[in-house]
Formats: structure tokens, sequence, C-alpha cells
């Protein structure tokens, strides 16, 4: 879920569904003041962090690893699903 989170004061957003439990490194997390957002995809917040993504405001370079057309995207969910070179997230493009 969530690697070392090194801004103090932030929101973190997890906007996901694990079929496992999840372990945050709450050593590396103590005393930043988080606030932790999850959700099981409810996408209640999806329009407000897609404009902060749009405006620069959330880089998620390194988060997205692959991307692909939409015409590609079932290699693109065989990658991501069986966790295949390095994935982290992909992107679907037009």
């Amino acid at each position: 879920m969530v690697g070392v989170v090194e801004s103090v004061g932030a929101i973190v957003t997890e906007v996901a569904l694990y079929d496992k439990p999840m372990v945050l490194p709450l050593p590396d997390m103590y005393g930043k003041n988080l606030t932790f957002k999850t959700g099981g995809v409810d996408g209640c917040d999806c329009a407000e962090i897609l404009a902060l993504i749009e405006h620069g405001k959330i880089d998620t370079t390194p988060l997205i690893t692959h991307k692909f057309p939409l015409a590609e995207i079932e290699e693109a969910y065989r990658i991501f699903e069986n966790k295949l070179d390095g994935v982290v997230k992909v992107a679907i493009t037009n």
C-alpha cells in the first residue's frame, strides 16, 4: 500500500481493493500527522484527485510504471493482475 511517506501533515488517499491485509510502515509514519482516506474503489473523491493530478499538485509518475492504449487493455490487465515486469500501476490512454 504505502511506502515511506515523506510529507508531514499529508493526506494519503488509497483508492484500491486488496485481496489480503496490507501492512503499514508505522515506524516511518510516526510523528508525521498523516490523514488516511481509504475506500474499496469508492470513487467519491476521484474527480478531486484527478483534478489535483491534472494541475500538477500530485505527481503520479513514480507510481505509473506502464502505459497502454485502450485497444491493449486486456494486455494491461494481464500484466497488472499477474504482477509482471515490475508493474506498480498501469495507465490506460486513448
